[in-house]
């Protein structure tokens, strides 16, 4: 990767962080440090709440109106997605504080909201992953009124029917915060630009040229996959059987975990965000299945795959068990305001589903086809539709099964 591919990365990545702290900072009442990167970040950002000055005070009188009488609002998402000082921005403005707790795989928190009791208030959900029975069992109805942001910004550039998705007909119940796509990330220092990946097909799936040469490297094993059968099979049948990712029946998820089993001996483990974040950074691994991660300054490149993978979005629900149904709709109002957002996807290099947030964005972030891939790339992409009990059921034996293989 040229260098200043690598130093632009590392900057934005840096700017998520720094806007971050500079909105915190002006909800606080005090400032961050100043010097190169983050005088920069600071004059973006001033200039950002500037041109949108009257926007944000309307927002802000819109959530002083809430009626919150329960002081705190316990929300349950990814790791290493939303930087933490946007809760503070959150706590100054409402009085109530963000007990943030986070989780690494869908089937964590589909566990967790299964049992009818989860112990927030709002949750991060892919939302194929659920059937229609389960949304009206487990969740709350979303009152829209209270999150005006998202139908005022909604961004259809990248998921064109998403005021109308066909797994949750008009938002009853879902609100998306960020969205991307699932991919190879890859250690730029370790990996020969020659075989820098295109997709998974010639990566993480090439078990004659690609992970012999890198899969152990001198004993070691570098690569990794996601884990969970809800979260990876289906992207094996999108991407390396070339089938549609809702094909769920015995004969292609037969296929895909045979193909997953030659690829077995050639991993390290199976990795989350809170595994495969820090080990590509140190280099323990060298190419992994990821939701859009790039490190520039570890070395870190994304691909989004040439040959379709999935698209998704993580969506913020309401759980019934939801203590603080008040706060959480205003939590979720605010992740959408244009500058919070901003900070939240220029963090990650996530996809914003705000319209106005994507305006915002520095010009080489909106033409990095990693993070926006052209339209002949995404229009090969999917998004799960609802799952049903038994597709549910069968994927979950196939993983069990391949993980004892």
């Amino acid at each position: 990767m040229p260098d200043g591919v690598k130093q632009r990365r590392s900057f934005f990545k840096y700017l998520g962080t720094a806007l971050a702290a500079g909105i915190a900072g002006a909800a606080g009442g005090y400032s961050f440090g100043l010097s190169g990167v983050e005088a920069a970040a600071r004059r973006v950002s001033e200039e950002l709440i500037a041109r949108y000055e009257t926007e944000i005070k309307e927002l802000r009188e819109k959530l002083s109106a809430y009626e919150i009488k329960d002081r705190e609002v316990r929300v349950y998402w990814w790791s290493e997605t939303i930087p933490e000082q946007l809760f503070t921005v959150f706590e100054e403005r409402t009085g109530v504080k963000v007990i943030f707790d986070s989780f690494d795989s869908s089937d964590e928190v589909f566990a967790k909201l299964f049992t009818g009791n989860i112990p927030y208030d709002v949750i991060s959900i892919t939302p194929g992953g659920l059937t229609r029975q389960e949304y009206e069992r487990y969740l709350l109805k979303l009152d829209q009124r209270k999150i005006p942001n998202f139908k005022k910004y909604a961004f259809k550039e990248f998921i064109e029917n998403i005021l109308n998705p066909p797994f949750d007909p008009n938002r009853e119940y879902t609100v998306p915060l960020e969205m991307g796509t699932t991919g190879v990330s890859f250690r730029t220092d370790k990996i020969a630009e020659e075989d820098y990946p295109t997709g998974f097909r010639d990566s993480l799936f090439d078990f004659e040229g690609f992970l012999p040469k890198y899969s152990p490297k001198d004993g070691v094993k570098t690569a990794t996959m996601i884990p969970g059968g809800v979260e990876t099979i289906p992207v094996v049948i999108k991407a390396v059987l070339g089938k549609s990712i809702n094909d769920i029946n015995e004969s292609t998820v037969k296929e895909a975990v045979e193909v997953m089993k030659q690829q077995k001996p050639f991993l390290a483990t199976y990795a989350g965000t809170s595994e495969y974040v820090p080990g590509l950074a140190e280099a323990r691994f060298w190419v992994s299945e990821t939701w859009v991660w790039q490190d520039s300054a570890n070395n870190v490149d994304y691909v989004a795959p040439v040959e379709g993978s999935e698209i998704w979005e993580d969506s913020a629900v309401i759980p019934k068990a939801a203590k603080n149904v008040e706060a959480a709709h205003a939590f979720i109002n605010f992740m959408l305001e244009p500058t919070v957002q901003l900070a939240h996807v220029l963090f990650n290099n996530l996809v914003t589903p705000n319209s106005v947030t994507y305006e915002m964005l520095p010009d080489d972030v909106k033409s990095d086809e990693s993070i926006y891939p052209p339209r002949e790339v995404i229009s090969k992409y999917e998004m799960w539709l609802n799952r049903t009990p038994e597709q549910k059921e069968l994927l979950t034996k196939a993983w069990n099964e391949l993980l004892v293989s």
